[in-house]
């Protein structure tokens, strides 16, 4: 399996690093592109500014998107990425929210998935082991 290359849109640098040690618990190879804010995911995927070597900063297969964001909210960033960017990824929505509004709208702005934040490790494991569908089969083995 190649390692999946995730743009990690988070600004607790907490919530980074357990996600981080849950693909290494579920056994998921990954790379990881943090960013802490909508306007900085939007840079990356433009190449633009800091961003603009794409050996560094690959396009990623998946985006994992926190939505209570400084600058540039999560929802925001969504219409960003489905109605100007030209590109098709999947958004998988990470939150602490639970309101089903939140869902709803998340979902009708193009989010893939939509996830509360677990409260334990393990049930985040748990979680971060459904992403090998987005890994796919390439031939990028690290």
């Amino acid at each position: 399996m190649r390692r999946l290359r995730i743009l990690h849109i988070e600004d607790s640098e907490e919530d980074l690093i357990l996600f981080g040690r849950a693909c290494d618990a579920a056994g998921l190879p990954a790379v990881f592109h943090p960013v802490g804010d909508g306007m900085a995911a939007v840079d990356y995927l433009k190449g633009t500014g800091q961003f603009q070597d794409r050996g560094a900063h690959p396009l990623p297969d998946v985006i994992i998107l926190d939505l209570n964001l400084p600058g540039m909210g999560g929802f925001d960033f969504l219409e960003w990425l489905r109605e100007e960017s030209g590109l098709n990824l999947p958004v998988l929505v990470f939150t602490v929210s639970e309101s089903v509004e939140d869902k709803a709208r998340a979902m009708a702005a193009g989010a893939t998935g939509f996830f509360v934040k677990p409260k334990n490790f393990e049930e985040l494991v748990r979680l971060t082991e459904s992403f090998r569908k987005f890994a796919g089969d390439g031939h990028d083995k690290k």
